[in-house]
């Protein structure tokens, strides 16, 4: 769970998604698995030719990148994100929140 600055609750039942879990570590495959296998290349391992460990660790490198890039580009489209790093909103959210008010003063 997170906090209201983004950070963890400190909770000691607070916990964390599994789906959380996989996705940072798709992450870290997406990251080391070039280094991984060119390092058991380099050490004469006979694991680093293994098709399939070579072809999971694409896959799984493959979902993690793609996995950081939505969340990273969910996060830029938050308000609040945008206004904490100094960015403007999209016009789309301007067009809201525009309605919004409107609305809000012929309710009251």
């Amino acid at each position: 769970m997170r906090g209201p600055a983004g950070g963890p609750t400190g909770r000691a039942g607070a916990g964390i998604s599994i789906s959380s879990v996989l996705v940072n570590w798709a992450g870290l495959v997406a990251l080391w698995a070039l280094p991984y296998l060119t390092l058991l290349d380099h050490l004469r391992v006979d694991a680093a030719r293994s098709e399939i460990l070579q072809w999971s660790l694409l896959v799984v490198g493959a979902l993690g990148l793609v996995s950081i890039l939505y969340t990273a580009w969910r996060e830029t489209l938050d308000p609040a994100w945008r206004a904490q790093h100094g960015l403007t909103l999209r016009r789309r959210q301007e067009r809201q929140e525009h309605q919004d008010r409107t609305h809000t003063r012929n309710v009251a």
